[in-house]
């Protein structure tokens, strides 16, 4: 390949791996700054660039065309992305429902990461589990899976395909039941404080539960998060095993 084809390949490399850093968990986060994020773009496409050019892929001469595999690359970046941050949605998702059910859900906090208002369970689920995906160098496996993109869909090899997409939904309602999963301790324990409080508002009517139920809800989800930590973590063991063979699949049907 000539020098030319050559840089025009890093091009297109480079707007792969900013597509997939735009999107992707804790890389793409907005906590991460900015100039070190293009410098990590940069590093990986010229690591990158060397191992795929002698795989003979051509270059279209043409800008139209040059420009339309570009935008294809940036697609493929932006999915691998997407999939593996549903992961981190179906936390904020149980942890809206855990404050929902344990009266916090009237007050939220501001994520810098997501750039969103989040429950305060779910920002501390949401922290736990980043810590957590670090630890087990999770990280490290995303930039192997996004250069091992570049085997199952080489440069300009992305196929449409519309079964995909109805693939793609099911994960998206998949984040849901995760999310439940996750909220299942602290729902099925408020569900049993309710209930309790029900039955005495019946049997001493002189005590304000309104006023008496917010510190025992509370309390209780408290204790309830606090024990449930280990269950939590295996079940991200789950959904982390599970957000990589999802990007699998996805290059997969997109190659």
């Amino acid at each position: 390949m000539s020098e030319i084809d050559i840089f025009q390949l890093f091009l297109l490399v480079m707007v792969r791996v900013s597509g997939m850093l735009v999107s992707a968990p804790i890389l793409g986060s907005a906590n991460f700054p900015m100039l070190p994020k293009a410098g990590l773009v940069g590093m990986m496409a010229v690591i990158i660039t060397p191992t795929i050019a002698r795989l003979g892929i051509v270059i279209p001469e043409e800008p139209l065309a040059f420009a339309l595999i570009a935008a294809s690359e940036f697609l493929i970046g932006v999915a691998m992305g997407f999939v593996m941050s549903l992961v981190f949605t179906a936390i904020q998702v149980g942890g809206q429902i855990m404050d929902m059910q344990s009266g916090f859900g009237m007050m939220n906090v501001f994520n810098p990461a997501l750039e969103t208002q989040f429950p305060i369970f779910g920002f501390f689920l949401f922290i736990l589990a980043t810590l957590y995906f670090l630890v087990l160098s999770l990280h490290h496996i995303m930039i192997r899976a996004l250069v091992a993109s570049f085997e199952s869909i080489p440069i300009g090899g992305f196929v449409y395909r519309p079964g995909l997409l109805w693939e793609v939904s099911t994960w998206g309602r998949g984040l849901f039941i995760d999310g439940l999963m996750i909220a299942a301790p602290v729902a099925a324990a408020m569900l049993l404080a309710y209930a309790s409080m029900g039955l005495l508002g019946r049997v001493v009517p002189q005590i304000h539960l309104f006023v008496v139920g917010f510190p025992i809800t509370i309390a209780t989800a408290l204790i309830i998060v606090a024990g449930s930590i280990g269950v939590y973590l295996r079940i991200l063991d789950g959904m982390f095993f599970r957000m990589f063979q999802n990007v699998e699949t996805l290059l997969r049907g997109m190659g």
